[in-house]
């Protein structure tokens, strides 16, 4: 599957990121393609609030509850974050911030970068992508500090964190 992410707050298409997946036998593979003139992340390490910068974001419930799911970013030089989140209203996220287990692998272009996230099933505990549920997000920090969102399945809000918004991943193969 490939698309460009939509706006997230009013679903308008917009072309500065495309987006790619693929469950394939023993791991989901994620691409996002991005155009940003002006890349603003200041972190340095693994595991830092790296969302509030410009970064990609894959949500994904391994077994389809989306009352419990995780969250996994990477910034467009290549810093992690790995966290669980539980929702159990679809409101209101609580973070647990866990070490990262998927690789990410990025490099600048001319008009941005591009990034490819590998996650292997097991480091989920699931077998397969049978019942998965997801959503993968763009952030785009601007120079005078507005976020711009953008998401494979908007959630018409400020907060990616709408889980009803998520995709069944047997869909996408």
């Amino acid at each position: 599957m490939t698309c460009f992410l939509s706006e997230n707050t009013t679903g308008a298409s917009n072309e500065e990121c495309r987006f790619s997946c693929e469950f394939r036998k023993y791991a989901a593979h994620f691409s996002f393609e991005v155009k940003d003139e002006d890349i603003i992340s200041p972190y340095l390490t693994d595991n830092e609030d790296i969302w509030q910068g410009d970064a990609v974001e894959v949500f994904l419930s391994p077994d389809g509850d989306r009352t419990r799911y995780f969250e996994l970013e990477v910034s467009p030089f290549g810093l992690r974050f790995w966290g669980e989140i539980m929702n159990p209203d679809g409101q209101t996220p609580h973070l647990k911030k866990l070490p990262p287990v998927f690789d990410a692998e990025v490099r600048r272009t001319k008009e941005g970068y591009h990034v490819r996230i590998s996650l292997a099933y097991r480091a989920l505990g699931a077998a397969a992508p049978d019942e998965m549920t997801f959503n993968a997000f763009r952030l785009d920090k601007m120079a005078d500090g507005r976020q711009l969102l953008y998401a494979l399945s908007p959630t018409f809000s400020d907060s990616f964190h709408r889980p009803q918004y998520f995709v069944r991943a047997k869909e996408q193969i």
